[in-house]
């Protein structure tokens, strides 16, 4: 059976599933992170927060992003005008590029992080050069 991996996203945080679960079908993981939406919807709702901007992402073994699962679409599955669906691809975008921003971030420290690691392996070995 396939492994999916189910991230959670949130306007404040990205939590990444790295164990994974295997579903029968990309429709048994689909129903099921409905599933577990409408949980922590609850969880959020009952703690006073909004949770119509968390999401969930569903990724296959080879780190492809196959679905995105909007918290906001499993807690209104009635069908919505053209107007709202725009507006929410709109905020999906927006959060996507919020993520993406976060990340590059994330990515530039880590390089500015590995400078400095081998800029110090440099000047501990520059002593033991041959002249």
């Amino acid at each position: 059976m396939p492994r999916f991996f189910i991230n959670h996203t949130s306007p404040s945080e990205i939590c990444v599933d790295h164990i994974g679960v295997e579903f029968s079908s990309l429709e048994a993981a689909y129903l099921d992170t409905c599933e577990a939406a409408l949980a922590i919807a609850f969880e959020k709702l009952h703690e006073r927060q909004d949770p119509t901007r968390d999401a969930f992402e569903i990724i296959d073994e080879k780190q492809n992003l196959l679905m995105q699962v909007p918290f906001s679409e499993v807690l209104r599955p009635a069908a919505m005008t053209t107007k709202q669906a725009n507006t929410l691809a709109f905020e999906n975008c927006r959060r996507q590029i919020a993520r993406s921003e976060r990340l590059k971030d994330d990515i530039r420290a880590e390089l500015t992080r590995t400078r400095g690691i081998f800029d110090a392996i440099r000047a501990n070995l520059s002593p033991l050069r041959p002249v």
